[in-house]
């Protein structure tokens, strides 16, 4: 693939005689793939030279790209009006951003053309334009596999890590260290949290990263939601990325100044023993990465997004917090976001709301004479679980200071305090979507514990295969003609697979086990084609391996009325079963409901 930088600066335009080698256009950058597949990330005003020449390029061809946006902060997305492929009749354009809890990706894009600040709108666009609201997840554009994962910025931001010709590229423009202890460079261990970002990194060819500030900067710079070189070269490290292109330029720094970051980033770099490059992203520069070649990717796209678990999500918050100055903005924010809001200061009845109520999220406030988060988070994990997820808690850290139970795996996330009102209110937004489950789980049966206990008395949970059992998966395969069947048990947080044939796998967690939905019934549970299925369309098991098109599971139903799991059928093609393959389904699954109880 190759990658061509069309604009690198941050924050605000920057031309002029000081920005030559380095670029003062705001961030866009292509990337196309060897197919051909073109895809756009960010459209700051740098995205004006690359539609003309795109335009330029292609002549009368018509031009189909895909552009992700990072986030609607205006260096990321000035140049949209001024893209000239949109004004192309024949052109075709996916546009990919984050969702906000309100207002979709068009409306907020259209808001800057609005007839007070620009004369044409975006509803006279001429080009066919798709827009699509992400969270976290992955989904697929033409042959690139594309991860959104999201980014700790005052705005709602998403990275995305690309994956085509054998090779990753990873855009991560605004980001903050969560640990601020870390802007000099220190080991990322040190918070799990900016680990959980060296995972999004890992192991990337080429890691485009903003890297806005310097250590000796930040200070004055804290909250602003960008990083310094050193925190960059020491993820870069940690992570194994292969180059680093630091990223998002501040508009302040001439191109000499920009050589000196590079300079303090490279000693970083030996300091820590990377062994990768660092430079800084140059307007015009083109990096071209070669891998392994990987197979195209069969579909369309599919977005990181389920719009039914948007509409069934909680939008509920639990303020446990002590510090009338942090309750007042805390609240004021969850206002703004329209959530419904409990408030309290006492632990037991902070514990009781809780029971009563499932809000999505607690954040908690840590009292030196009264609870620890920890103690609250063991309160809360001793919760009967309930059907649509756990509850978020979130732990508020002083600057400075290490998250609160950050070695606390129960801990979802931490606020670092101070924090500015519309920082809260993204960080709500953020810990909201993490919610909306890119495909839908299956609510718990009603007789759970009792089918529960009935699976485990089988005794067959963790044995070996046995050809009593893997008769039915061959006899389901050849008769319906399918490529996969399995005999699915679907236990407490998994699937495990008595007889597997077709696939290696021998379980799945249960939250992508689309068998988790075929025990709910009694009927023959069927999906004609999953990617057009919003409950399926990205889960991890549709949009990675084994691909799954086509599912049907039949229910194995004991002698006492409870479903122990399914046999089920998958193709990695869309299809339906006729009523007679339904029977023939059902037919086999009560044998193997009847092989599963003899003993």
């Amino acid at each position: 693939m190759q990658v061509t930088f069309w604009g690198t600066r941050g924050s605000i335009a920057k031309a002029g005689p000081t920005t030559l080698r380095y670029g003062g256009n705001t961030s866009c950058v292509e990337l196309r793939s060897d197919a051909g597949t073109l895809v756009v990330l960010d459209c700051g005003t740098g995205a004006h030279g690359l539609g003309e020449e795109l335009v330029a390029r292609h002549g009368d061809t018509p031009i189909e790209g895909h552009l992700l946006i990072s986030h609607t902060h205006w260096d990321h997305i000035q140049g949209l009006p001024f893209f000239a492929p949109l004004f192309e009749p024949t052109g075709s354009w996916h546009i990919y951003g984050p969702r906000g809890l309100a207002g979709s990706l068009s409306e907020t894009l259209g808001g800057q053309m609005q007839y007070s600040y620009f004369p044409v709108s975006i509803e006279q666009l001429t080009a066919v334009a798709d827009y699509h609201d992400l969270v976290e997840g992955a989904f697929r554009i033409g042959d690139i596999k594309v991860t959104a994962h999201y980014l700790n910025h005052p705005a709602l931001t998403l990275g995305y890590r690309l994956e085509v010709d054998g090779a990753t590229v990873v855009y991560a423009s605004d980001h903050e260290p969560h640990d601020r202890q870390l802007v000099g460079g220190d080991d990322p261990s040190l918070s799990r949290h900016d680990l959980t970002h060296v995972d999004f990194l890992a192991g990337a060819d080429l890691l485009i990263h903003d890297s806005q500030y310097i250590a000796a900067e930040y200070p004055e710079k804290a909250g602003w939601g960008h990083s310094t070189a050193e925190y960059v070269v020491a993820i870069a490290q940690r992570a194994g990325v292969g180059q680093v292109a630091l990223f998002h330029h501040d508009p302040g720094r001439t191109d000499e100044a920009l050589d000196a970051v590079v300079e303090l980033a490279r000693a970083r770099a030996t300091a820590l023993g990377y062994a990768g490059t660092v430079s800084a992203a140059s307007e015009g520069a083109t990096i071209s990465l070669r891998g392994a070649p990987t197979a195209a990717a069969e579909g369309a796209h599919a977005p990181a997004i389920a719009g039914q678990a948007m509409v069934d999500m909680r939008r509920s918050v639990l303020l446990a917090v002590h510090s009338p100055d942090i309750a007042t903005l805390l609240r004021h924010a969850a206002e703004e976001e329209r959530l419904e809001i409990w408030e309290t200061s006492d632990r037991e009845e902070a514990v009781e709301i809780a029971r009563r109520h499932r809000p999505a999220i607690v954040v908690l406030e840590e009292d030196p004479e009264g609870w620890s988060t920890k103690e609250f988070a063991r309160a809360i994990g001793d919760l009967e679980p309930v059907p649509d997820g756990e509850i978020s808690l979130i732990s508020i850290t002083a600057t400075g200071d290490g998250p609160i139970g950050a070695d606390d795996l129960s801990i979802t996330d931490s606020l670092v305090w101070p924090a500015s009102a519309g920082y809260v209110r993204t960080k709500l937004r953020a810990w909201l979507l993490r919610r909306a489950c890119r495909w839908q789980n299956a609510p718990l049966p009603d007789d759970e514990a009792k089918r529960l206990q009935s699976l485990r008395d089988l005794g067959v949970l963790d044995t070996e295969p046995e050809a009593r059992f893997d008769r039915f998966t061959e006899m389901a395969s050849t008769v319906l003609d399918i490529p996969i069947a399995l005999i699915s048990l679907v236990d407490e947080h998994r699937q495990w697979f008595k007889s597997a044939r077709g696939i290696e796998a021998t379980e799945t967690p249960r939250d992508m086990a689309i068998c988790s939905h075929a025990i709910l019934d009694d009927e023959v549970f069927q999906v004609p084609d999953a990617l057009d299925d919003p409950r399926f369309a990205d889960n991890p098991l549709v949009a990675d391996d084994p691909r799954v098109r086509f599912y049907a599971g039949a229910p194995l139903t004991l002698s006492d009325g409870t479903r122990a799991g399914t046999l089920c059928v998958i193709d990695h093609r869309p299809r339906e079963l006729d009523h007679a393959q339904l029977r023939e389904l059902r037919r086999l699954a009560d044998l193997v409901a009847r092989e599963l109880e003899a003993r």
